[in-house]
């Protein structure tokens, strides 16, 4: 069975050391964060060939990437920024080839986005379609993540619906669903599409990335709803060190295995 684990777990253990503890654990795959960028340092090239370098050493491959979201507001109406967003997930793009890397993980929108819906929702279709369109034939695709805010949400259902193709699809975050007011409402309607998962708990206020079972969310229905769909990726686990009872590095991933 594959199964990963994010490198967001924490970010303060080196990425090699985090690599040696969850292949010893029995994790098959990791994914690496897109908050950190210096942590695997995967859009450079230098960090690219160590990052192969130790995926042979451990065995490991990489399930998916993160793209950047600190200051990339992918949605964002704004012409003059275009340039931009299109080139770093080129280089995101670039990286997952280099790499053996099948999905690449993105937000519809920052932390701080503004609701434009009908401007951001034509800028979000037509940069997809051009990253695709630079994805060609290549084994890659890109995923679209539920963020808790609603315009993120509407901004995904739209773009899921005009975009049928096979390399692009959905990113379930059940920390982000259990912060809305119909939890796995999304993941019933666009469980098809599911490509990547981002399995984590909360107590229901703020985006802990809690292990299951730490927090509030009512995981026999996720269960009952999850066992009945496909999905066409490898199981992930997004959480984090920071608000769980395991505060020991090995301990925590020893858990959440």
């Amino acid at each position: 069975m594959n199964i990963s684990i994010g490198t967001t777990f924490n970010y303060d253990v080196p990425i090699e050391k985090q690599m040696e503890l969850v292949q010893e654990i029995g994790f098959t795959h990791i994914s690496l964060g897109g908050g950190r960028l210096d942590h695997s340092d995967y859009l450079n090239r230098s960090g690219q060939t160590n990052l192969k370098k130790l995926l042979n050493q451990f065995d490991l491959g990489i399930c998916s990437i993160h793209a950047p979201f600190f200051g990339v507001d992918f949605s964002n109406p704004d012409p003059n920024i275009d340039g931009e967003i299109i080139d770093c997930f080129k280089s995101c793009v670039d990286s997952a080839l280099f790499l053996g890397v099948r999905t690449i993980i993105f937000h519809p929108i920052a932390v701080d986005a503004i609701d434009l819906f009908d401007a951001r929702k034509n800028h979000l279709t037509e940069r997809v379609n051009r990253i695709l369109d630079y994805i060609g034939n290549e084994n890659v695709r890109l995923a679209i993540e539920n963020v808790p805010e609603k315009l993120g949400t509407d901004l995904l259902s739209y773009s899921l619906d005009e975009i049928s193709s096979d390399k692009y699809g959905f990113c379930y975050d059940s920390s982000h669903d259990n912060l809305t007011p119909d939890p796995l409402k999304i993941l019933e309607h666009y469980g098809s599409r599911l490509i990547a998962t981002h399995i984590s708990d909360n107590l229901g206020e703020n985006d802990d990335h809690m292990l299951p079972y730490e927090g509030l969310i009512k995981w026999e229905k996720f269960c009952e709803l999850f066992s009945i769909i496909e999905l066409n990726g490898i199981f992930l686990l997004e959480v984090e060190m920071r608000n769980s009872a395991f505060k020991n590095t090995e301990s925590f991933l020893k858990e959440a295995y």
